[in-house]
Order: C-alpha cells, then sequence, then structure tokens
C-alpha cells in the first residue's frame, strides 16, 4: 500500500491494508457489504477521518466502494481490466517511457510466452492459431495485437496475459491509427505472425522464440523510422465520476494540464476557493473533481496554511498495488508469479550488468545491509528490497514497473502460502543468497548473474505451497 505523509495518513494506508485483506479472506464476494460506516468504525477503531481516507485508497485500488443511502456501506468492487490498464499506460506516460524500454520489455515477455505454449496449447488452442492466421490473411482480422494476446491467453498465466496486452497497448499509443500503415508493413507483420504460429504449433520453442524475437525488433524498428511517431494519450476511460458530468469536466482539464506537461509534479493548482472561482462550480462540484484526480494519484489536496492542490509525482506504487490486486482477485498463484518473475528479473539483470557502476555498486551494498540488519517482522519486505534495487537500475521504468507487481504479488501471497517449513529456511536462503547475486552482478559477470537469479527464483517459488 502507497505511504502517506503524516500519523493520519498511515493510520489510513494500514486500515485500507486490513479492508483488502479482509475481501481477500472472504475470497473477494463481489457486490457484498461488508459493512456500513458506523459499522466499520467501530470494528477498525478509527475516526470517521481516517476511515474515509482508508475508503478513498480502497477505492483506488478497485477492492471496494461506498454505497451512500438506505442499505448502503462499504461494498465489494469487481476490479476492471480497463482501468487497470488505463492506470499503467497513464503511469507509463508520465515517466515518459521510451518506445526502446517497451520493447525490451515486450521483447523479455513475449519470447517466454512462446517458450510457455507449445507444452500448455490444446487442440483447441491449435485450432484458435489457425484460424487466427487465415483470417489476418483474408484481412478480416486487422488488429496486430490478436495473436499476441492469443498466445499469452495460451499460457494460462492471469500475469503475462495482462502484462502482454498492456505493452501491446502501450506500443500502439506510439502509432494509434494502424490503417496509415504502408501496405508491406502490413504483409510482412502477417508473413511473421503465420510462422510464429507454425513454429508454436510443431513444438519448436527455440526457433518460436527466434522468430518471435526478430518480430518484435522489426516492428520496434519501423516505428523508430517513423518521423512522425510520438506517443499519444487520450482521455483515459476510467477518468470519470458518480456525481455529475460537471466534476468530470473540471478533473478532465486538469487532467488535461499534467499529462501535457503543463503542469509538473509539485505545481499548485489552486486552493478550494480558487478552483471554485475558477471554474465557476460549487464546493461540491471541485470536491468531486479532487477525488476523481487524487484517486488517479495525479494530484492531492493539502489542507491548512499554503494549502490547495497539487499536482502529485508519478507512483510507480501506486500503480503496482492496483494492478497486484487485480491479478490477485482473477486467481494467479504463486506458480504463475514466479512463472513471470524469471522472465522479467532476468531481463533486469542483464541491463544492470550494462549499466553497473559506483553508484549501483553502493545502492546493491546499502540493500544488502538493511536487509542482513532488519528486524525479523520486517524481514520479509526487506528481502524483497535488492530485487526492487535491480528492477531500478536496470534503466528501464517499464521492466522496473512489471518486477514491482510481481514483488507485491510476492508479498501477497507470502501471507497465505508459504509454509511454516518455508518461513523459517527463507531467512537464510535469501540473505546468502542475495549476497552472491549482488556479487556477481557488481563483477559484471552476466552469466553467472543470471545463472545465481534463477535459482533463487526457483528455489524461492519451491517454499509456496
Amino acid at each position: 500500500m502507497s505511504a502517506h505523509v503524516g500519523t493520519d495518513g498511515k493510520l489510513a494506508s494500514r486500515v485500507a491494508d486490513r479492508i483488502v485483506d479482509d475481501v481477500i479472506t472472504q475470497q473477494w464476494p463481489v457486490g457484498d457489504v461488508l459493512g456500513s460506516e458506523a459499522e466499520l468504525l467501530e470494528r477498525y477503531g478509527v475516526s470517521r477521518a481516517v476511515f474515509r481516507e482508508a475508503v478513498r485508497l480502497v477505492e483506488h485500488l478497485q477492492v471496494a466502494r461506498m454505497r451512500r443511502g438506505p442499505g448502503g456501506g462499504l461494498v465489494v468492487s469487481e476490479p476492471s481490466v480497463e482501468a487497470i490498464i488505463d492506470a499503467t499506460l497513464l503511469y507509463l506516460h508520465r515517466v515518459d517511457a521510451r518506445l526502446s524500454e517497451v520493447f525490451e520489455a515486450r521483447l523479455a515477455l513475449e519470447e517466454h510466452v512462446v517458450g510457455l505454449v507449445p507444452g500448455r496449447m490444446r487442440e483447441s488452442d491449435i485450432a484458435k492459431l489457425r484460424d487466427l492466421v487465415a483470417a489476418e490473411e483474408a484481412g478480416v482480422v486487422t488488429d496486430p495485437r490478436t495473436m499476441h494476446v492469443l498466445l499469452a491467453r495460451m499460457t494460462k498465466n492471469p500475469a503475462l496475459e495482462l502484462f502482454v496486452d498492456i505493452l501491446n497497448m502501450t506500443a500502439r499509443l506510439y502509432l494509434p491509427d494502424t490503417t496509415s500503415l504502408p501496405a508491406e508493413a502490413g504483409a510482412e507483420s502477417r508473413r511473421a505472425h503465420s510462422k510464429i504460429a507454425e513454429a508454436v504449433i510443431s513444438g519448436d520453442v527455440s526457433l518460436a522464440r527466434r522468430r518471435m524475437r526478430r518480430h518484435l525488433e522489426a516492428e520496434g524498428e519501423f516505428l523508430r523510422r517513423r518521423r512522425s511517431t510520438r506517443q499519444v494519450l487520450g482521455p483515459l476511460a476510467t477518468l470519470n465520476g458518480s456525481s455529475g458530468k460537471r466534476g468530470e469536466e473540471v478533473a478532465r482539464e486538469i487532467f488535461q494540464g499534467v499529462v501535457s506537461g503543463r503542469l509538473k509534479p509539485g505545481d499548485m493548482v489552486g486552493s478550494e476557493a480558487q478552483l471554485m472561482e475558477r471554474f465557476g462550480v460549487s464546493r461540491a462540484i471541485v470536491r468531486e473533481a479532487v477525488r476523481l484526480l487524487e484517486h488517479h494519484h495525479l494530484a492531492a489536496m493539502r489542507r491548512g496554511p499554503g494549502g490547495g492542490l497539487f499536482v502529485s509525482e508519478p507512483s510507480a506504487e501506486a500503480v503496482t498495488d492496483v494492478v497486484a490486486l487485480y491479478l490477485e482477485r482473477h486467481g494467479i498463484t504463486a506458480a504463475h508469479v514466479f512463472e513471470v518473475r524469471s522472465g522479467v528479473e532476468l531481463a533486469t539483470v542483464d541491463n544492470v550488468i550494462e549499466h553497473m557502476d559506483h553508484v549501483g555498486e553502493g545502492r546493491l551494498r546499502a540493500a544488502l545491509v538493511a536487509e542482513i540488519e532488519a528486524p525479523d517482522e520486517e524481514f520479509t519486505s526487506a528481502a524483497h528490497d535488492l530485487h526492487a534495487v535491480i528492477a531500478s537500475l536496470s534503466g528501464n521504468r517499464v521492466l522496473e514497473l512489471l518486477a514491482l507487481v510481481l514483488i507485491r504479488l510476492s508479498h501477497l501471497h507470502e501471507v497465505g502460502t508459504l509454509s511454516k517449513r518455508g518461513r523459517a529456511r527463507v531467512g537464510d536462503e535469501v540473505t546468502h543468497t542475495h549476497t552472491k547475486i549482488a556479487d556477481a552482478l557488481i563483477s559484471g559477470d552476466r552469466d553467472l548473474s543470471r545463472h545465481r537469479m534463477q535459482r533463487h527464483l526457483d528455489v524461492l517459488a519451491g517454499f509456496f505451497h
């Protein structure tokens, strides 16, 4: 859960964590009322102000929402994949993720996908692939994402399916109008898809991986050569409200200022009174707009002298929580998590080897010291810090975000699925192996770093039921 400034904020974050845990423990009963505000105030033992801040956090995570009126209360929500994708795209836009970062992450994931599918596909999957190749050739299917999403779905891994869908959509932001593609580019894409499907169906994993790599490298190079290519971000489907269109309009105008770069993190948009005057609306409408902007971590209202609505820094942690909880709701298992962590974290290791310097070495050493000195109750979080540092040092914001989502999911599964025997052994295994991984990275030994990271992830996966 995201950290908040001040005692009340930290308490609200802890209450939000408890609400999320309660929903997961109850197996995510969508539509059920967890309790009225009065009942939940008593259950969690906090003030109304703290509870309402916790509810805003939970609403952002799409775990539950507050329903007013008779029979109202905190209602368990169904996370929307569109909202999850929008939140991720908005974050990547705000941190100005480069096209090369997107395709580097796609390579790591989609080579992994075609390596897994041959061992998992059924005859019905073979028929779907062949039908799609024929539909592309006939011009019935023109969206190039369709093949990539279908292959990801065949892995039966919710994280791979979601990540591949998100990154294909992100790449498309650089070229939103596929009808403008030259005929030869479209024909080459169809040929590549046909060859990839052929290799997957035949069970030739090495060939499938090589063909997927060549296809994605060619697509990335095509986009880089187009001088007119630029990242485009339209209005997000999720930027909508619940109590009136005027609040949405105010929020959208401020939103456009943020995503256009006109309003920078830390800039003050205005006090509540200034916003009421500027937009000619009531206090209730301004507060609805602020709620929407805070919901998307675009801006936050600060109270007291000198307060007002300020543009927020892009928050990877906020996106990480949303995506991780969406996947938790959709049945992701520890085995799924570590399967994807392998592909993502080996890619981050490769990048760290290329970018390692004295600053990076210092950050790795500091993470190891913090892990060794962490109290027992904080060891799990500290142990994941080295993985987060490695992801940060990779220099790829897309890979880093995926790694952080997977680390968050690992936290969720450690609570419920890590065996007693695993908990007793994990400390020694992690500290010893983390030191060896860091040593290999600092020495610049790519093969040894990859070997140690893969072995480490395999061992960790074995600790889970």
